[in-house]
């Protein structure tokens, strides 16, 4: 991740600092953690008391030592650099089969299902496998997790431990996405009771489950893993609505695949262009990063001047302190793509150039938190453009920094390596861009959230429909004004409201560009005012209201949005 640097910064980090031996477990851990609190650059940024962290888990590492467990410590190690809040830190090399003892001693045992957070507050069964504990004890796909031995589930879902996502969660959004996943995950033989709601039930269940062996087949079914084994960069036409679709998996590699990955994204555009493409999707929600640089270029297709991207830092240990990068940045020339360096541009400065195609239209960026490292450079520079939005359920990963080195804890022949970061990515008044800070809030976080409810996991879940693309075509639809009155191009959107039909509680999601007077009426086929449900100030984004349209005759009507100068309406059925 961002390797032009790392071989350097190696050789000056690893020169003034002393290999761990494999004489044993604590030196070794002593020897990671002075080197670990002293150089990691995020410290201040994510508020972390090394010293805390240590007097937690230098005692888990010393009884790991008397008892000659590597598999306790290895956990240990892993809750270490869990308090970083950071997706490149982590163990990169050596110790795999130490490494599925310690998972399976912890999360070896399944029963059976995974959880999601819907937009109402409840936590539901998105996965319950057939013949599963939770599926013999009677739970039901989109079951209403009520209990976990007998603690309401938030609270539980608070206390589940994330060690085993397949990264560092950076954001807290990431570690609750982890916890929902894991929370049905256990040693083989734990038991769980489990209080919960099925679907089209009044009658709540109560089941103690027992955890067995399934091959971490929930486990896999939830992967976050941020690598898919597709093309680099895959495009087509969306149809009916015509919109171009460009899914960019990373943004490296050697520098006949760099090349490849620029070129077949500029073939892309270009062929847009040419179509007459009005609307394009950028699809980054799985990006494992790679090369700034290259990263930079692709937002220069959108930039029509040059734009600031960022400054790179490192650690100065003579100081103390974060500097900005001594020698000038690489730069990709856009008709060569070879190296170049403008002695225009100050040391340590990369910049967003405009490239040899320029797309000018509306553009939907799609993010995730697999989406991560200068995979979330392009969603950053796309999101500062007024034409794009980025359309999600959740942020990016939040793990921005520059470069990951490797740290041998324990030389060959019995390696094991760490990595980290040397430095920062920061913007021009030298602030921490993307990474997460001390709340674990960072990422590129979407400026419209897809709605997340039943009729929504149904169609994930059960149907494999692509729901965000979906929504970024009607975002796209919104604001070139195609479609049901949407807003005649201002951004303004009204989504339907689910479900639909109703005969009870419906719910009615929007979203606004910008903070408004909000007026949210429910009217008949004539369009006369039956009911106002909001009339107040909002700030720009998704909001969800709910609606009982019990006491109402069956037949058409409309729910109207006014926002501004601007009005959207949807037609709804009673049922």
């Amino acid at each position: 991740m961002r390797k032009d640097i790392c071989m350097i910064m190696a050789v000056v980090l690893l020169s003034q600092v002393v290999t761990a031996q494999v004489n044993g477990f604590v030196k070794a851990y002593d020897s990671l953690h002075q080197v670990f609190s002293h150089y990691f650059p995020y410290t201040k940024w994510k508020g972390i008391r090394w010293d805390e962290v240590n007097q937690q888990i230098r005692p888990q590492i010393l009884a790991a030592a008397v008892s000659g467990d590597s598999v306790a410590f290895y956990i240990a190690l892993k809750s270490y650099f869990d308090h970083t809040h950071d997706g490149h830190v982590g163990f990169r090399h050596g110790w795999q089969s130490v490494q599925d003892q310690a998972r399976y001693r912890q999360i070896g045992g399944s029963y059976g299902f995974a959880a999601v957070r819907l937009d109402d507050g409840r936590v539901v069964a998105r996965i319950v496998n057939p013949g599963s504990p939770a599926a013999l004890a009677g739970m039901q796909f989109g079951a209403t997790l009520l209990e976990v031995n007998d603690t309401p589930v938030d609270q539980v879902l608070d206390t589940i431990p994330v060690l085993w996502a397949e990264m560092i969660p950076a954001t807290l959004e990431f570690k609750q996405i982890n916890q929902e996943r894991l929370i049905g995950r256990a040693p083989v033989e734990g038991s769980m009771k489990v209080r919960f709601l099925n679907r089209g039930s009044s009658v709540a269940l109560t089941a103690t489950l027992t955890a067995v062996d399934d091959q971490y087949l929930t486990y896999n079914q939830t992967s976050m893993h941020p690598v898919e084994p597709e093309p680099g960069v895959f495009s087509r036409i969306i149809q009916p609505s015509g919109y171009g679709y460009i899914k960019m998996n990373n943004e490296g590699g050697d520098s006949a695949l760099l090349k490849k990955e620029y070129n077949d994204f500029k073939d892309a555009l270009t062929g847009f262009g040419q179509q007459g493409v009005r609307g394009v999707v950028l699809d980054f929600r799985v990006n494992c990063g790679g090369d700034d640089a290259l990263a930079a270029a692709i937002a220069g297709f959108f930039h029509p001047d040059t734009a600031f991207y960022e400054f790179w830092t490192l650690y100065n240990p003579t100081s103390d302190s974060i500097e900005i990068w001594p020698d000038r940045i690489a730069h990709y020339d856009p008709l060569t793509l070879n190296p170049v360096y403008r002695p225009a541009y100050p040391p340590g400065a990369l910049y967003t150039e405009p490239q040899s195609v320029y797309y000018d239209k509306p553009v939907v960026v799609m993010v995730n938190p697999r989406n991560i490292s200068s995979g979330e450079g392009v969603p950053m520079m796309l999101q500062k453009l007024k034409r794009a939005k980025v359309v999600s359920f959740y942020g990016s990963n939040g793990s921005f920094g520059l470069c990951s080195l490797e740290y041998n804890l324990f030389p060959p022949p019995d390696g094991l390596k760490v990595s980290f970061e040397f430095g920062q990515s920061v913007d021009r008044q030298m602030k921490v861009q993307i990474d997460s800070d001390s709340t674990m809030t960072g990422g590129v976080i979407p400026n419209i959230r897809v709605p997340l409810n039943d009729t929504v996991i149904d169609q994930l879940y059960l149907d494999s429909i692509d729901v965000e693309l979906n929504y970024a075509v009607k975002v796209l639809n919104s604001i070139m004004g195609n479609g049901e009155r949407q807003g005649a191009g201002t951004g303004l959107l009204l989504e339907q409201n689910v479900p639909n039909p109703f005969n009870g509680i419906t719910r009615i999601s929007y979203f606004l560009p910008s903070d408004a007077l909000v007026e949210l009426v429910f009217c008949d086929i004539t369009g006369r005012a039956l009911q106002t449900l909001v009339y107040r100030h909002e700030k720009a984004g998704s909001h969800t209201v709910t609606f009982n349209g019990s006491g109402y005759t069956k037949g058409l009507y409309f729910f109207r949005l006014k926002a501004g100068n601007s009005e959207v309406a949807r037609k709804c059925i009673i049922d």
